[in-house]
């Protein structure tokens, strides 16, 4: 998620304004690497920024690992009492966005300095979230039972992570809303989405620490990116769940598709 920087005095603007940001949109599905870009094209922000990059990543999972505290224990507590099922479907459905992210680091990078990349993007998010949707609606109505995320669904959820690696397709909204489709309920769904992000957003964080170190380090001032993802990130995750099954996901779909077409309009 390469970002930008302003120059003198508007830095600290940018930098609040990039942590509001990616805390908002990293949680709630609207593709925070979206609005990110766009931000950027919008702000007129020039020049690699590693650091914030790092930030935000950082901001973000300090975030996920506060509001789902305990699931990651229980998770863990199970995983060493010889009950390792879970630990195995998060590990397979982390397994396709390394595999991509890995492989295609260079190719993907170039997308993420095009507002229309993110704009397309965007209608990709609008599309997962009508189609998760209109899902859980029907099987409302029919009174079909969720069924549990096991190894083909748990695929099918990294698939869409993978997929998710390109700016404008938000991971969450597209990992839930495959969830959704494949039977699972819209919560268990959530739960299973942001525990996955963990492994995702940590090893983003590592691959990126060695050109952070060459590139001068991680100064003080970032503590505000961090500190202002992480507080922003909270409130919108517990937002979220406490929303989901109530027609969200429409909204934001139909909020994506606005935001897209006013950004190929305006771009």
């Amino acid at each position: 998620m390469p970002i930008s920087s302003a120059a003198g005095s508007s830095e600290f603007l940018s930098l609040l304004i990039l942590g509001v940001i990616q805390g908002l949109s990293e949680f709630l599905p609207i593709s925070s690497d979206g609005h990110l870009v766009l931000a950027q094209t919008a702000l007129g922000l020039a020049g690699p920024f590693l650091a914030v990059d790092v930030a935000l990543h950082i901001g973000t999972l300090c975030a996920v690992l506060l509001v789902f505290r305990r699931d990651l224990v229980e998770v863990l507590r199970r995983a060493l009492a010889g009950e390792r099922r879970e630990l195995a479907l998060l590990a397979l459905g982390t397994l396709p966005a390394a595999v991509v992210g890995l492989a295609f680091k260079r190719q993907i990078e170039p997308f993420f300095s095009s507002g229309k990349a993110a704009a397309y993007g965007l209608f990709v998010t609008a599309a997962f979230l009508w189609a998760g949707e209109s899902a859980r609606r029907r099987r409302a109505l029919q009174g079909t039972p969720a069924r549990p995320i096991d190894a083909r669904m748990a695929t099918w959820i990294g698939l869409s992570q993978a997929l998710a690696i390109l700016p404008g397709i938000s991971r969450s909204g597209s990992t839930i809303a495959t969830a959704i489709v494949r039977g699972a309920d819209a919560v268990q769904a959530a739960r299973f989405s942001f525990l996955l992000s963990v492994p995702a957003v940590a090893g983003a964080v590592v691959l990126e620490v060695p050109e952070l170190v060459r590139s001068g380090g991680f100064g003080p001032e970032l503590a505000l990116a961090v500190g202002v993802t992480f507080a922003v990130g909270v409130l919108a995750l517990r937002f979220l769940l406490a929303f989901l099954g109530r027609g969200a996901f429409r909204w934001c779909a139909l909020y994506c598709v606005a935001l897209g077409a006013t950004a190929l309009w305006l771009l």
